[in-house]
């Protein structure tokens, strides 16, 4: 397959650096870390090695810099996450339940999993490659489990769900979502994160809501 090549413009640093990020994660996720050359990402970017090498001091440098931003955006995000309140006594029917769930995976899915290129990154071409990226990418995993977790917590002491063990629940579901969305990048499908949310929530349900207030 024959890679586009960008033509030469005047770009400034934040806007070049921009750039050539941008092509990294495009030649990462579609190649993998390993398999991809300097050459490959200056090819995508119209650049000469020395104008990378500018910005980023070898491919390390790339996929730790990738880390970092995608990390930085998506830990933003579940920062800026409104907490999840449940009145006391608050008894939703099944239906309701599971409308409101869906919202919430919804949102967490598409803010960390919005771009397929960073679910590649993420999931298969960071992950075991090198101790710092390693790292970073688990500060992700931290920032999405943590909401997780608070949404679940929140849910329990309300009496909506079942007593479960938060940290547990919320390890298993996000393993699922991961491998789910894994494969439809794998088998080059478009990821219908609304179709996800909603089947994740009915499963949920289906284990943790409280049967007697169904």
């Amino acid at each position: 397959m024959s890679v586009p090549v960008q033509r030469r413009t005047y770009k400034s640093a934040d806007e070049r650096k921009a750039q050539i990020l941008d092509c990294a994660l495009d030649a990462f996720s579609e190649a993998g870390y390993h398999a991809t050359s300097i050459a490959d990402v200056c090819a995508r970017a119209g650049i000469g090695r020395a104008t990378l090498y500018q910005y980023f001091e070898d491919k390390r440098d790339l996929l730790v810099a990738l880390a970092e931003g995608l990390a930085d955006r998506i830990v933003t995000v579940m920062k800026q996450r409104d907490p999840l309140r449940l009145p006391a006594g608050f008894r939703p029917t099944r239906e309701q339940a599971v409308a409101f769930t869906y919202e919430r995976i919804a949102t967490v899915l598409r803010a960390a999993f919005g771009d397929p290129r960073a679910v590649r990154l993420l999931l298969r071409a960071g992950r075991g490659t090198d101790g710092m990226v390693d790292a970073i990418l688990r500060r992700i995993d931290d920032s999405v489990l943590r909401a997780m977790e608070m949404d679940l917590s929140a849910a329990r002491d309300a009496g909506v769900i079942r007593a479960i063990d938060p940290r547990f629940v919320a390890r298993f579901l996000l393993g699922g979502y991961e491998k789910v969305l894994l494969m439809h990048v794998d088998e080059e499908r478009p990821i219908d994160f609304d179709a996800i949310a909603r089947e994740a929530a009915l499963l949920e349900m289906c284990g943790l809501f409280q049967q007697e207030h169904s």
